[in-house]
């Protein structure tokens, strides 16, 4: 009990004589921290589109450009926690929304729509997933002190049209922050 005490007595210690070092934010990761790659594709003359299920199935849905590879990909995990001294953050009161967004203009592949996946540790502001979607904003609920939501992201991917045979990287851009 004693130890417990002390323990407190340290944490508000810390938040009190260094608001700074206590304001620890909301923290984003993605696990691969890379977005997922589809491998050696050959030109296609049309614009290509693949779709990345959130379970890592892969599929093309449009144009005529060819994957050689045939298996399934890493799809990204995306862990949003509240970091261990987040108590002036109030991460058991505030809500957090998350925006998620494609890097655009790295080569010929860019990200064109974005699906959700299952959400675990958290649950939605609004009672529902977001609809798929270019760039996709929504709201969790409060994560509580230590919380961590998780889910998986899955992605359409647009390939120009004649790119030259090859592999192509993709990215996109989570941020968190407290909304009230």
């Amino acid at each position: 009990m004693r130890l417990l005490l002390a323990f407190l007595a340290a944490v508000l210690l810390a938040v009190t004589a260094a608001p700074g070092a206590a304001r620890a934010q909301l923290q984003v990761s993605r696990s691969p921290a890379t977005a997922p790659t589809l491998g050696t594709t050959i030109r296609g003359s049309s614009a290509t589109t693949f779709s990345i299920s959130t379970a890592g199935a892969v599929t093309r849905v449009s144009g005529n450009a060819i994957r050689l590879s045939n298996a399934g990909v890493t799809t990204p995990t995306v862990t949003v926690s509240c970091g261990l001294l987040n108590i002036s953050g109030l991460c058991a009161l505030r809500h957090v929304r998350i925006t998620i967004t494609p890097v655009t203009g790295a080569g010929p592949a860019s990200i064109t729509r974005f699906r959700m996946g299952t959400l675990s540790g958290a649950s939605y502001r609004s009672g529902s997933a977001p609809a798929d979607a270019s760039s996709i904003s929504f709201d969790l609920q409060p994560l509580g002190l230590f919380g961590t939501a998780t889910f998986h992201l899955g992605m359409d991917v647009l390939m120009a049209a004649n790119a030259s045979s090859g592999v192509y990287g993709f990215d996109y851009l989570v941020t968190a922050e407290f909304v009230l």
